[in-house]
């Protein structure tokens, strides 16, 4: 049995779950312009309304994995009162029990980076995990055989979005920050070479793909573009 990735903003590196994009009301209360001040900036509100809920130390876990609040107590602990309070744990969502004998574990890898923004996982031919984490600027290396994982370093505001893997083996980013585009050494993680785009106007390269040439192709988010990448 395959384990499943914990490791992204949610925690979920493998399977991910998503929900209406509808904006909804967070109900009244000391702390909701916190949640509107620093969650809301990068998630709509009904990532916590249509959510399952958890307990204070539950939420505190999840909000580390996206933003590292540490340095200001005050703040932290006024989001967490407000979110435990409105948002405990409850079975809106519950899953439905089927019979038979199947069985699943899951196994769960925390980023090393806090508040690194984790994402977009993909395996290589050896077997290992890469991710980028696209506030943290690094990308990540797991070995789901040994457990070890790590972050590497990218390029200042490089921002990553997306890793692809090519023929060899080797991991690429896109470089959603900056308008690069970047490839690493699958064994110590370092920058071997950094592409830049051709067009200023080609800021934002998003997600790329190999095709059987070897050539990768990838979007530029909002710049309303797709590039053309000839690595030879």
């Amino acid at each position: 049995m395959k384990a499943r990735m914990l490791l992204c903003t949610t925690a979920l590196l493998m399977v991910s779950a998503s929900g209406s994009m509808a904006a909804e009301e967070l109900p009244a209360g000391e702390g909701r312009e916190l949640i509107e001040g620093v969650c809301t900036s990068c998630h709509q509100e009904n990532q916590i309304v249509q959510s399952s809920g958890y307990t204070r130390e539950q939420w505190a876990s999840l909000i580390s994995s996206m933003i590292d609040l540490s340095a200001n107590d005050e703040i932290q602990d006024g989001i967490l009162t407000y979110l435990s309070e409105h948002f405990p744990p409850n079975d809106r969502r519950a899953s439905k029990v089927v019979a038979g004998p199947r069985s699943i574990k899951f196994q769960e890898w925390v980023a090393p980076t806090l508040g690194q923004r984790a994402r977009d996982p993909v395996e290589a031919p050896d077997g290992k995990i890469w991710w980028v984490g696209q506030f943290g600027n690094v990308i990540g290396r797991l070995d789901p055989e040994t457990g070890a994982i790590e972050d590497f370093p990218l390029p200042e505001g490089a921002r990553p979005h997306s890793v692809s893997i090519d023929a060899d083996g080797n991991p690429w980013y896109m470089g959603n920050g900056n308008g690069t585009i970047g490839k690493v050494d699958p064994r110590t993680g370092e920058m071997v070479k950094v592409y830049k785009m051709p067009d200023a106007a080609a800021r934002d390269p998003h997600t790329g793909e190999f095709d059987r040439d070897g050539v990768l192709w990838f979007t530029l988010q909002q710049s309303n573009m797709f590039g053309r990448l000839d690595p030879k």
